[in-house]
């Protein structure tokens, strides 16, 4: 992980933008083993040596518009979905639900195993789903969330997602406010 952090600020510093993302320093062990305590799993070993090197961001969109969570966050964000009555939720949007590809993800609203790694202040997220369906992996990054009806499988673990992310960061461009490529 130390070598990934190292190309994202290189290249977040060529783009002029290391700065504004704000990146906070690495969260202490004891923290990481807090977080799950709290959320009742344990967290793939790359993601723990992630946070470990950069708690997550005070500044916005580094990873494609959303900010990347700091432990705080990841534990505010997963409380606030447990606030929902997550039954009647999952009972009330189940004809609605769906996941890409089909089977990979669970079809429900919400589920205390979908762990928030970034956010866009809209209810939407990018992050780990450790509770997959039939055909997906535990630990697969998803997208999900409140404008999330079809789940969408965007890697099948944390690493693959990183090196998916650093390829999308290769092509990216500082607008001035934030990160984006131009397809």
């Amino acid at each position: 992980m130390e070598q990934l952090w190292a190309r994202i600020e290189r290249r977040l510093a060529e783009l002029g933008c290391l700065d504004k993302m704000a990146l906070r320093p690495g969260a202490d062990p004891q923290a990481i083993a807090q977080l799950e305590r709290h959320l009742g799993v344990v967290l793939p070993d790359p993601v723990k040596r992630f946070l470990a090197i950069h708690d997550g961001q005070d500044g916005t969109g580094l990873v494609d518009g959303y900010t990347l969570l700091s432990i705080a966050g990841i534990q505010q964000q997963w409380d606030g979905w447990r606030e929902l009555d997550e039954e009647a939720m999952n009972a009330d949007c189940a004809d609605s639900m769906g996941s890409e590809p089909a089977g990979t993800i669970k079809p429900m609203y919400t589920n205390p195993a979908w762990i928030a790694l970034t956010h866009d202040y809209g209810g939407n997220h990018v992050g780990l789903d450790l509770d997959p369906d039939l055909l997906g992996q535990p630990g697969q990054v998803i997208a999900f969330g409140r404008d999330e009806d079809v789940k969408r499988l965007l890697a099948n673990s944390f690493p693959e997602y990183m090196d998916i992310y650093v390829a999308w960061l290769e092509r990216a461009r500082w607008n001035g406010q934030y990160l984006d490529v131009k397809e």
